[in-house]
């Protein structure tokens, strides 16, 4: 049988790169189709379009000293204009059209005198009307609220949205249309620098026109600055004229925006004349606003004013729309904003709480099923049974070119205190002295046989020592692995002095790491500290383990034979049997006083190289036994264990990339907030496992100094491993058995742990 994703076309890659080209040019010719569209303006003008001409218009006078003509104060709108002079007469044009504003009187020729441009305040309310405008709206909570009083008072208004939140908030965006409000543009952002309008500027305007055409169709020339002051910004007054846009202003400031949810707000001086009054809908906590605006109404109708929009001020032409039909390029741009604004915060959002939550749930989940089973194993009395009724044993050791580690292997089997024993060593065709070491061995040592073959990879050698086994029960590990004297009793008691109602098919041991000697090794320890005496053990006691680890397990002879031993197509063998074995009816069980020392990967390359063939190798026996996923005949491995694997990886790899730049773009920002509690909340959980671990098997406290950095090592390790594998998936080629290189750095722990054990 071929291995798992094997593609033996050897084509599937260059078929998913040629499908992603052709995304890539349908995507990058939608691109290029839609963006010139998105870009340009929604209101046409007539003349001087270039995108320079109001840069070099403010050249052609004195910008410092522009001089301002038109209402002295509670003016409503604010443009600039050329000053023409003909037949003795000084008029006002409009830089974009050759629309005459009117004619100037003497004393403002005078004052505006050889100036080629101006700029005109015109237009106010009438005695006794008010005006109400609110910016940075809408928002979720606050611009309802305030569209609540508006309503029960029967009062329209004004409000000044930005693009952003027309996309968060859209069914409060349409309300206001809804129920005859007046809407104007308060640019995308919320830009408040306009030191050096551009590009971006234009969009600010341009976008945020088209995300409120897209989402409520919606269309008006109408907007404000954000901070206001438009006097202070006459290039970018310029440039929004010549996008089709009129600046409206404000008179009568309420400060609101100064104050907290808990203070009051006083209330706006009113004078029976009309004013443009202006307050906010978003932005912040309105809570202060809402408030001081149900009396503001209440005064103001006391002293007999009237409440409209802006609508019997408005110049001609600028009147907003409300039956604009969106456009290929509106709704292109509501889109790129939402998926810019809104899907990030969302995703985050959801990905935060996710993450936390399954976090922590599953880590109370697994730690009191950890320390139930503990608790279990500790009060259980195990049946004494003479050394001659003991069942024979058959240690399987697969070999291939560990002549530097292999010694001690032995060495380590031959301390067993287990009497019924029988050690099979297969030399999988090693160059080096692995033979040659094996044989002089079987020399003095009876139990121990040794075969050879050619080189055929560890499952075909694993599956050979299987073969001859005499014992009942057969214990694999590997080459590096060093057991403790009783590892082979605590794994073998299971099978002739079993508790549960299945028969017991695989028993899984207890792997730590032997050569601490730097970070990555210490890392790797406290790994399989937590996940073996805490995720593994909790697994054991619902019957939802997944894998049963080659370095150290027992397995039932017959269920060996039934499963047909080591599968050669996958890289994950020893997941591959342990789901067999379950779905033949076996239970695999864990037991964390079988004690195993290996040798970990002391480098980055070696690490990352082990660990992706290990999640392409589960990836292989997931899809081998996806009829096992949310299958309820295999009870917890089927619904939970199995599905959560499977979707935890799917995760991690569509939105892990979305992770790393919102975390990348929050801290840029300063919020650290999220970031902060994530590490907090992993490091503490670890922290948990590791001191509940510790008190498990009486491990070493100097795995703790690796808690805080231990997300730090895991994620981008995890990161690297998640699409490494995916592009084997792909590439459907046969991924090798990737041997570590054996440096003999595992010390003599074992000697090391009963010493402090004795202490104790």
């Amino acid at each position: 049988m071929p291995p798992v994703f094997f593609d033996p076309s050897g084509k599937r890659w260059y078929r998913i790169l040629a499908g992603l080209i052709v995304l890539l040019c349908v995507a990058a010719g939608a691109v290029s189709w839609i963006l010139p569209r998105a870009l340009d303006q929604t209101w046409e003008q007539p003349l001087n379009q270039d995108i320079g001409y109001p840069e070099d218009l403010l050249d052609s006078g004195n910008p410092e000293a522009i001089p301002v003509v038109g209402e002295l104060t509670d003016y409503a709108f604010v443009r600039m204009t050329l000053v023409e002079r003909t037949d003795g007469r000084t008029v006002l044009k409009d830089p974009y059209s050759d629309q005459v504003f009117r004619v100037l009187t003497a004393a403002e020729a005078d004052d505006v005198g050889d100036s080629p441009y101006a700029l005109e305040r015109f237009g106010r309310p009438a005695e006794g009307q008010l005006m109400l405008t609110f910016d940075d709206g809408p928002d979720g909570i606050f611009t309802p609220e305030i569209l609540d009083v508006l309503e029960s008072e029967g009062v329209p208004a004004t409000f000044f949205n930005t693009g952003t939140a027309v996309v968060e908030n859209p069914d409060v965006f349409r309300r206001t249309i809804e129920e005859g409000h007046m809407v104007g543009n308060h640019t995308m952002t919320h830009l408040a620098d306009w030191e050096d309008p551009g590009l971006q500027h234009r969009e600010e305007l341009i976008g945020t026109d088209r995300t409120m055409r897209s989402v409520g169709n919606y269309g008006t020339r109408l907007f404000r600055f954000p901070e206001g002051n438009p006097e202070l910004k006459p290039l970018a007054l310029l440039q929004a004229q010549q996008l089709g846009y009129l600046h409206v202003n404000m008179d009568l400031d309420t400060w609101d925006w100064k104050y907290g949810p808990d203070e009051t707000v006083p209330l706006p001086e009113l004078d029976g004349k009309g004013h443009i009054a202006v307050m906010h809908a978003g932005g912040t906590d309105r809570t202060a606003t809402v408030a001081m605006l149900r009396k503001f109404i209440a005064e103001a109708k006391t002293q007999g004013y009237t409440f409209t929009t802006l609508a019997p001020i408005l110049p001609d032409g600028y009147l907003p729309t409300t039956q604009v039909e969106p456009e290929v390029a509106d709704d292109a741009t509501a889109f790129t904003v939402v998926a810019a604004t809104v899907m990030p915060g969302v995703v985050n959002g959801w990905l935060y709480w996710f993450w936390t939550g399954s976090l922590v749930v599953l880590s109370v989940l697994c730690v009191v099923l950890a320390l139930y089973a503990h608790r279990r194993r500790q009060r259980r009395q195990w049946r004494a049974f003479p050394d001659e009724e003991l069942p024979l044993v058959t240690v399987v050791l697969p070999v291939f070119n560990e002549e530097p580690v292999v010694s001690r292997t032995l060495d380590a089997l031959r301390t067993s205190d287990y009497p019924a024993l029988e050690v099979v060593a297969v030399d999988d065709g090693s160059t080096d002295g692995t033979l040659r070491i094996l044989q002089d061995y079987a020399r003095d040592w009876p139990q121990l046989k040794v075969l050879t073959q050619e080189n055929g990879g560890k499952s075909v050698a694993s599956n050979q020592g299987i073969l001859i086994a005499r014992g009942e029960i057969v214990i694999t590990l590997d080459g590096d692995t060093l057991f403790e004297p009783d590892t082979i009793r605590m794994l073998a008691r299971h099978f002739y002095d079993h508790d549960g109602t299945r028969p017991v098919g695989a028993v899984a041991g207890q792997v730590k790491v032997g050569n601490r000697r730097n970070l990555l090794t210490m890392w790797q320890s406290l790994e399989y500290l937590c996940g073996i005496c805490i995720n593994r053990m909790a697994s054991g006691v619902a019957g939802a383990i997944s894998v049963a680890p080659g370095a150290c397990t027992a397995w039932r002879r017959t269920a060996l034979q039934q499963a047909g031993g080591y599968s050669h197509d996958t890289l994950a063998e020893d997941m591959d049997l342990t789901l067999s074995i379950q779905r033949l009816g076996y239970a695999v069980v864990q037991e964390n006083e079988a004690v195993a020392w290996t040798e970990a990967p002391m480098k980055v390359r070696s690490l990352t190289k082990q660990r992706v063939r290990w999640t392409y190798g589960n990836l292989q026996a997931l899809r081998k036994h996806s009829e096992m996923i949310l299958n309820p005949k295999y009870g917890a491995l089927g619904m939970a264990a199995l599905p959560y694997n499977l979707v935890s990886f799917l995760i991690h790899l569509v939105f892990l990339p979305l992770v790393l730049v919102l975390v990348a773009l929050s801290l840029l920002s300063g919020d650290w907030g999220h970031f902060a509690v994530i590490v907090l909340v992993g490091a503490t959980v670890q922290a948990i496992f590791c001191l509940i671990a510790m008190y498990m098997v009486k491990e070493s406290p100097l795995h703790l100094l690796i808690v805080p950095l231990y997300r730090f090592i895991f994620e981008p390790l995890r990161a690297y491993v998640i699409y490494a594998s995916l592009i084997q998936v792909l590439k459907g080629r046969v991924v090798g058995w990737y041997k570590p290189e054996r440096t003999n750095s595992v010390i003599d722990v074992a000697a090391q742990e009963r010493s402090r054990s004795a202490a104790l």
